[in-house]
């Protein structure tokens, strides 16, 4: 007579293994978002910084606020069969919390190169973070990131970009004096005298202004301005050697040559703001 009883005793075993599953993805990612979401809005309102200490406090929330977040995440269950792509998403988060304190420390301390490179690094474990966290399926974790740290990213290449165009300005105003010091050439000797004092003076300015921290997100438009101005300084080398050579013809090939070079360059520095290193200039 007591067969039924078992039975529905092993029944309702098996009913409550069949339910102890653990959590459901539903319910972690709709947990996660909650958790995510207090934090979401503290950065939301995060201004464009204008200055490198406004730049480090920006950060400086950003991290503190990212680092809150893993914090809360890493208290939640997640699911037993996602657990280790839990677990790099969260390690993903973390490093953007990293990424942050970094820029934090390095605006404080006025340092223009390391900061553009702790901007970069920040957008791009950003955006790391967001592409894995909305792959998963969360809505706020992560992708809420993306907005603010872009606002401290295009503030951070607009100071750099200030430092920079300041540095440069005066870099090739110091360089146009020495060249307008230089005597006129009045013949191809005096020509090739003319340009090996130019070209010494021409080599340096540019390097120099190589060798200055790139703002964040501007490498690609640095690096094309100074090609260009590059080709600019073949071209006077060049010149050089035909007036040297005492070669007329050579030189008026060269010259014909650097015209187009020049104009392109140019336009270059000018769009970027360095119209003394551009038009105004003497290169």
């Amino acid at each position: 007579m007591r067969r039924p009883l078992i039975v529905a005793v092993l029944g309702l075993g098996l009913g409550l293994a069949a339910c102890g599953g653990g959590v459901s993805k539903a319910d972690f990612v709709a947990k996660a978002d909650q958790a995510c979401a207090p934090g979401n809005a503290a950065v939301a309102s995060l201004a464009k910084p204008s200055n490198l200490p406004d730049l480090a406090a920006g950060a400086g929330t950003l991290a503190t606020t990212v680092d809150g977040q893993v914090a809360e995440l890493r208290k939640l269950e997640a699911p037993e069969d996602d657990k280790v792509l839990v677990d790099g998403m969260l390690a993903a988060l973390a490093e953007v919390g990293g990424a942050a304190r970094t820029l934090q420390e390095t605006a404080g301390k006025t340092d223009d190169a390391a900061t553009a490179k702790a901007a970069n690094d920040l957008k791009a474990k950003t955006d790391t973070a967001a592409a894995q966290t909305e792959a998963y399926g969360f809505g706020a974790c992560g992708r809420a990131l993306r907005e603010p740290v872009t606002t401290l990213f295009q503030g951070g290449n607009a100071v750099v970009k200030a430092a920079f165009v300041a540095k440069a300005d005066a870099l090739c105003t110091a360089a146009t004096r020495k060249v307008a010091a230089l005597a006129n050439p009045t013949s191809l000797a005096t020509l090739a005298r003319y340009l090996a004092s130019y070209v010494p003076i021409e080599e340096k300015l540019f390097a120099d202004i190589k060798a200055l921290p790139v703002p964040p997100g501007d490498e690609g438009t640095v690096a094309d301005m100074l090609t260009a101005q590059s080709a600019v300084t073949a071209k006077d080398k060049e010149a050089l050697a035909a007036a040297q050579a005492r070669n007329q013809r050579l030189l008026d090939a060269v010259d014909e040559e650097s015209a187009s070079l020049i104009t392109a360059a140019n336009a270059k520095f000018d769009a970027y703001g360095l119209k003394n290193c551009g038009t105004l200039g003497a290169f």
